[in-house]
């Protein structure tokens, strides 16, 4: 058809040779011919040397093994499209073919895109995230806490990328008493997936490392295919070790991602997971230890008052027999009006039972309430600060009072101050413990 149209266009310039064609006209009848033979086609090519300007339109170049053509993707259609474009991909591309007169140059209208092989790859994820699913690796009752605060961070990723240098920038930041394992691997291409999974096994052998965090900086779905390994996956799920899945990536989800004990967007932001900021726990702490104090005297005011509600109800025994005894002589008067033969030694005997239960009771209900006010003292005494130090425990800070945790904080010859239930000592360290 389009040698037909040609041989058209060939008869019409042989037609028209004692009247020749501007170049813009030649152009014109060309685009018209190439608009009309080729309005819809289908190609599969590389996407090379795409760019997109501030109109939002894209431009680029779709190749093969010998050939190449411009091709044009508009805005509009570009918002519509579900399958982005990725350079260096290859993709099948519908559209068709369009003329530009002012340069003599034709180009590809893309209307339409669907990646090559992306349903195979597709298929093989969903396959491989079911039968993960049924051995119960994506439950989220397998997940485990990480640690507060580790000292030992394992890290498997390159160790020339920039994701390496963001998860050191940020840990030195938040909290720089920290120590690093790193377990090199290659992150990328058809040997990422085995590097990353002997990594994995290395910092579980060597069993220092609290945490891991287990990824790579940003890229394309291809880049981040090793995340999506079985190899990975399961070596993820059978780390001992808590790990993070910290794969650059903020629209898709790997794999890795769902298996991980926990997921970070990006290397700097599993940094930040894996650790907490030091000036804010011990902003944090300094809050707890105010709201701790506060708390104690409110305690102890309520028990305070409730000792004294408790005090004003207890009476003395005293008061109690002499009541009692009272009645008793009324009685007894009562009695000997009635009778002085044997109902009356019978009512003395019952009267002194009676006078020895009563006295009794009235020991036992003093005693109880004895104890109790004693348990509430107790109570009292175990809440205040200075009890924890009088069990045997001590403060241990440097002469600018920074709290010591650790002894490889400090080293030999550093002088240091303890704080004990009576009084305080001053000390200088001669071993920290590293030999």
């Amino acid at each position: 058809m389009v040698l037909g149209k040609l041989a058209e266009l060939a008869g019409g310039l042989a037609d028209s040779w004692s009247a020749p064609l501007t170049v813009t006209a030649l152009n014109e009848r060309i685009r018209d011919l190439l608009e009309q033979s080729l309005s819809y086609v289908k190609v599969q090519g590389e996407v090379v040397s795409m760019r997109q300007p501030a109109s939002g339109h894209i431009y680029l170049t779709l190749i093969d093994a010998t050939s190449q053509i411009r091709a044009v993707l508009w805005r509009t259609t570009a918002r519509r499209l579900t399958t982005p474009l990725v350079e260096g991909h290859t993709f099948l591309v519908t559209g068709h073919v369009d003329g530009y007169p002012p340069r003599g140059e034709y180009q590809l209208i893309i209307e339409g895109v669907q990646a090559v092989g992306a349903g195979l790859e597709r298929e093989r994820l969903l396959h491989l995230h079911q039968r993960l699913r049924a051995e119960g690796l994506l439950d989220e009752a397998r997940k485990r806490p990480l640690p507060l605060l580790p000292s030992r961070i394992g890290v498997v990723t390159s160790a020339s990328g920039a994701a390496l240098q963001d998860i050191l920038k940020v840990l030195r930041q938040r909290c720089p008493g920290f120590y690093l394992l790193l377990a090199p691997a290659t992150v990328q291409g058809q040997q990422a997936p085995v590097a990353i999974a002997a990594a994995l096994c290395a910092l579980n052998d060597d069993g220092r490392a609290e945490v891991i965090l287990c990824g790579r900086g940003g890229g394309s779905a291809d880049d981040l295919s090793a995340f999506n390994s079985e190899l990975v996956v399961r070596a993820i799920a059978a780390s001992a070790i808590p790990v993070v899945s910290a794969v650059g990536h903020e629209i898709d989800t790997t794999l890795a991602d769902l298996v991980a004990d926990q997921r970070a967007a990006t290397p700097s932001a599993a940094a930040e997971m894996v650790m907490a900021d030091h000036d804010g726990l011990v902003r944090q702490l300094s809050d707890l230890f105010q709201r701790l104090q506060r708390a104690m005297r409110t305690v102890c005011r309520g028990y305070r008052h409730h000792l004294a509600r408790q005090q004003l109800r207890l009476r003395h025994p005293g008061q109690a027999i002499d009541h009692h005894r009272r009645r008793c002589d009324e009685l007894l008067e009562r009695l000997t009006s009635w009778s002085q033969g044997r109902y009356l030694i019978w009512q003395r005997n019952r009267l002194a039972t009676l006078q020895q239960r009563l006295i009794r009771t009235a020991q036992q209900r003093q005693s109880l309430q004895q104890r109790h006010v004693n348990a509430l003292q107790e109570r009292l005494l175990a809440l205040a600060p200075q009890a924890i130090l009088q069990r045997g425990y001590a403060i241990v800070m440097t002469v600018t009072g920074e709290l010591i945790r650790n002894s490889h904080q400090i080293d030999r010859g550093t002088p240091l101050r303890i704080t004990l239930a009576h009084g305080a000592l001053s000390v200088v360290v001669t071993d920290n413990g590293s030999g």
